[in-house]
């Protein structure tokens, strides 16, 4: 009998026919329910970046348990139900954002390599952290230091062709634009995916989109 990762209730009970039918979940609706869609991607200077949820309290508090608990049964929730859509990424080479190597060891396992185990992908690991340092605990300013804090590996052998970037949480999109600025000279063309973003960077997307909109009605007005 297969139960909810989360809830642990009966699946095959609570699952919607979709999920039920093509197994594609190892959540309940309802848990599932919980996570907040990202629908439109953003754009981190010239890089896009794919966000698959929001960040927020419930999702914090799992990747918490499943980071620091060390409970890796919950490794298949996060990207379980998005690996078909990823297969429009199979002919890329799939880069991992680096975790200090401190917290792999402090964990026996590195979160992001867990995370897409299952989706038979060669996982790419060329960059590094110089220091072990949490996003999460550092001020605004702080954050966007990170660019002088991940290098890239000596000699490891990255093909050459289209890149994903993959991380599970952007919360300045620092990390991103410094692994882009790393490894465009190794790429065709770089995309990123990452499974939750902060809400700040969504809210300056919408300011963004709204202060175009409000410049273009000017434009209008003018003519």
């Amino acid at each position: 009998m297969k139960r909810c990762r989360i809830c642990l209730c009966e699946l095959s009970a609570h699952q919607s026919i979709g999920q039920w039918l093509w197994m594609t979940d190892v959540l309940c609706r309802d848990c599932r329910a919980r996570f907040v869609r990202v629908k439109e991607p953003l754009q981190i200077q010239d890089l896009c970046v794919h966000a698959l949820y929001r960040y927020d309290d419930f999702l914090e508090g799992l990747l918490f348990q499943f980071k620091e608990g060390r409970d890796i049964a919950l490794a298949p929730i996060f990207f379980a139900p998005w690996m078909q859509w990823l297969e429009r990424y199979r002919h890329h080479h799939w880069v991992l954002m680096p975790s200090s190597d401190e917290k792999c060891e402090e964990r026996g396992f590195f979160s992001l390599r867990e995370m897409l185990k299952q989706s038979g992908q060669v996982l790419y690991e060329p960059l590094y952290k110089r220091t072990n340092f949490k996003q999460s605990t550092r001020s605004g300013n702080e954050r966007r230091q990170v660019m002088n804090e991940i290098e890239q590996k000596q000699e490891y052998p990255l093909p050459r062709g289209d890149l994903l970037l993959i991380d599970d949480v952007c919360t300045t999109g620092a990390t991103l634009q410094r692994a882009y600025q790393l490894l465009r000279p190794h790429s065709n063309t770089i995309e990123a995916v990452v499974l939750c973003v902060h809400p700040l960077l969504l809210a300056h997307r919408e300011e963004n989109r709204l202060q175009w909109f409000q410049r273009r009605g000017r434009s209008w007005k003018e003519r």
